[in-house]
């Protein structure tokens, strides 16, 4: 797979300045894992958006519930409009989501004819408000974080089509005509393929997953809040540890024992919903870090100019790998870059798959720098960072990054790296430790202890190296 491309990447301009825009700096090529949450409309900061989005979202799930008022059975006139009103089409153009924001998932029927049913229980006990479907998407295993972000995204389309057209107005960009949901807007077209639009999301209206898809932050809320759990019985709070759909559906079964007993729900809904993700800390690197990309070869440049201009043998290959293996390793070490590993107050690490693309950013760059006929491949952060030549396979090697959290470190080395050789036919690799903590001298030996079995064999045996990313002091305090 190629390199991300994000937006600011595309448009060639500062990822800061999307930043200040208040936007999310999305990838264009592959998935940004983050998720529209309809419970964080109302706290956008930009006002427009705000009113507007809350506006709609209010509207359609208040229409729904007048409807499911007015059924006196199913399959009625009522019953029938209200599913159409619990049906979304696809709007593909933010590019969040498990689907790299060109699919989605829809309500299906069989899905929504559910969800409606119990619904019109809750709707029969009084409850009208609109956040009663978020709260009962939460025990329904067909609803999860893309089909809540896609069913928000549809229901403010319009809205987000207006704050696009604004904040791309504002940057400058180039707009053209696209029509959504029978709409026409002027909005900037994608810089990966003209043929569609872009839709701009406020960052502050994201998560990475939805309250109504995460189970856990709902039953903390139960545990911990504590106006909340003054409200609860014993008996309930034991079930919001539940975690089979048997005992999820005993809590909702309590939950639905009356009017109170289900607002008492919504409250918990609500009071867990009250931040969004961090885009600046990004503590699961969906944000590809472009601005790294583009300045890194510039502020600590890398001599790999020798191997320029023709097709490197595999000893050379290998070298390139190693030389930008090392100026990694400096650039955490020495220059401040384990920063990108932690959070903003370097008391959480960040996950593995912040610090695969932080290595995949520096690799591309080094690459591009230095004008070589090597291309650093991945499945986007997600996986391993193949490096190889782009006029054949014959001189291939690859690099493996690891957490030393990982729990799996040893067993990666022996197994997933010696898996990924023989799939990619290379010839070489390398297996990169970033050091956060927990790198016990029992990962250590087990890590010695492998690499020698393999040499047992006569096999070439993987590299590894590890880089000692743990937080440092300012040079003021050392």
């Amino acid at each position: 797979m190629s390199e991300p491309v994000t937006l600011s990447m595309a448009w060639g301009i500062d990822a800061e300045t999307l930043d200040k825009a208040g936007v999310i700096d999305v990838t264009l090529n592959c998935d940004t894992n983050l998720f529209i949450d309809p419970l964080l409309l109302d706290e956008a900061s930009d006002p427009d958006f705000r009113d507007c989005a809350t506006k709609a979202y209010e509207q359609r799930f208040n229409q729904l519930i007048d409807l499911l008022v007015a059924s006196k059975r199913e399959g009625d006139v009522a019953w029938r409009a209200a599913e159409r009103h619990l049906s979304f089409h696809e709007v593909p153009f933010t590019h969040l989501g498990y689907s790299s924001g060109t699919g989605g998932s829809g309500f299906g029927s069989k899905l929504s004819g559910h969800l409606l049913v119990v619904a019109k229980e809750v709707v029969d006990l009084g409850v009208v408000n609109p956040d009663l479907f978020m709260a009962l998407a939460l025990f329904e295993g067909g609803i999860g974080a893309d089909r809540i972000s896609d069913m928000t995204t549809n229901i403010v389309v319009g809205c987000l089509a207006r704050y696009t057209h604004v904040v791309a107005t504002n940057l400058g960009r180039a707009l053209a005509p696209f029509t959504l949901a029978g709409t026409t807007y002027q909005l900037p077209p994608n810089p990966l393929n003209a043929k569609e639009p872009l839709l701009l999301v406020p960052k502050d209206i994201v998560r990475d997953l939805p309250i109504a898809a995460d189970w856990d932050a709902i039953a903390s809320a139960a545990q911990e809040t504590q106006d909340l759990k003054d409200r609860v019985n014993q008996h309930v709070g034991e079930l919001w540890r539940a975690r089979t759909v048997r005992e999820k559906n005993e809590v909702l079964k309590s939950a639905m024992a009356s009017k109170q007993s289900f607002e008492f729900l919504l409250d918990l809904v609500r009071s867990a919903a009250d931040e969004p993700y961090d885009v600046r800390g990004d503590h699961r690197g969906e944000i590809y870090p472009a601005e790294i990309r583009k300045q890194i070869a510039q502020r600590e440049p890398l001599d790999l100019a020798r191997y320029g201009g023709r097709t490197l043998t595999l000893d050379e290959v290998d070298a390139v790998v190693v030389a930008i293996i090392d100026q990694f390793k400096h650039l955490i070490e020495d220059k401040g870059l384990w920063r990108e590993c932690w959070n903003p107050r370097h008391t959480v690490p960040r996950l593995e798959k912040a610090m695969q693309r932080l290595f995949y950013a520096v690799a591309a760059a080094y690459c591009d720098a230095n004008g070589l006929d090597i291309s650093p491949e991945s499945d986007g952060g997600s996986g391993p960072v193949d490096f190889k030549i782009s006029a054949g396979s014959n001189s291939k090697v690859l690099v493996e990054l690891k957490r030393s959290k990982n729990s799996k470190l040893v067993g990666a080395y022996t197994e997933q790296l010696d898996a990924y050789l023989r799939a990619e036919g290379a010839q070489r690799a390398h297996y990169l430790i970033v050091d956060v903590g927990n790198l016990t001298p029992v990962k250590i030996a087990g890590l010695s202890t492998a690499r020698n079995a393999i040499l047992e064999t006569g096999r070439p045996a993987p590299s590894w190296i590890v880089v000692d990313a743990m937080p440092q002091a300012s040079a003021s305090k050392r």
